[in-house]
């Protein structure tokens, strides 16, 4: 770390470089983040150690425990089905404005925005040309899930979504074991198909499958 790095600049520094840990898997659930070891292994004092982990903590990679201190969030059961009701809610919610937006009437098929096609192309896209790059393909899945909200037109439905985007990479991460990439590009082709043609319950019955997945993933271990 520079010797001339203000503070806050210090903060975001370490904060970026654990969350890069995280997301690429190279920290793992449940691990213990030291506020000494990361103080000497990144040349700053404990109390930029904490404020880092404190802004990752607010973007829920991170825990803190009683006398325990800081480690890498493990999604519990419950944690999967808070996060997958909240994604519902907003996702399930946007389909419904896009389709009055559209005028568009129940039962009949629901024009995609060209946006959200798009971003289906570039995921299966990244998952064709490079299966092995987790990150890559995490980031185009969080793209599509942004887009579909976007097509709303809600900045505050959006704005409450891209909140969701450290969270929801880190949910994928943990996804990894049971979701290959063709796999991954074969469920986003139905979901775009299901919301055309039935909607919003096609949201629902997609978030359902993954936190059914990742929930069955733990209970195996």
């Amino acid at each position: 770390m520079p010797a001339s790095a203000s503070p806050s600049t210090a903060v975001q520094t370490v904060a970026a470089a654990l969350r890069e840990l995280i997301l690429d898997a190279r920290l793992a659930p449940g691990q213990a983040l030291r506020e000494e070891t990361l103080s000497a292994e990144h040349g700053v004092n404990r109390h930029t150690v904490r404020a880092a982990l404190q802004l990752l903590a607010a973007q829920r990679l991170v825990t803190f425990e009683p006398y325990k201190g800081a480690r890498v969030r493990a999604f519990s059961d419950d944690d999967v089905r808070a996060l997958m009701e909240y994604r519902t809610a907003l996702e399930g919610e946007a389909v419904a404005l896009l389709r009055r937006r559209t005028g568009t009437s129940a039962g009949a098929p629901l024009p995609l925005p060209p946006e959200l096609v798009a971003a289906n192309a570039r995921l299966r896209e990244v998952c064709e040309r490079h299966p092995d790059d987790h990150r890559a393909i995490e980031s185009a899945h969080a793209e599509l899930h942004h887009a579909l909200v976007a097509s709303a037109g809600s900045p505050r439905i959006t704005e409450a979504h891209g909140q969701l985007e450290s969270e929801l990479l880190l949910f994928l991460n943990q996804l990894r074991p049971l979701l290959p990439a063709d796999e991954m590009a074969e469920q986003h082709d139905r979901l775009l198909e299901g919301i055309r043609m039935r909607g919003e319950p096609a949201v629902r019955e997609h978030l359902a499958h993954s936190a059914e997945q990742l929930i069955a993933l733990h209970r195996s271990r």
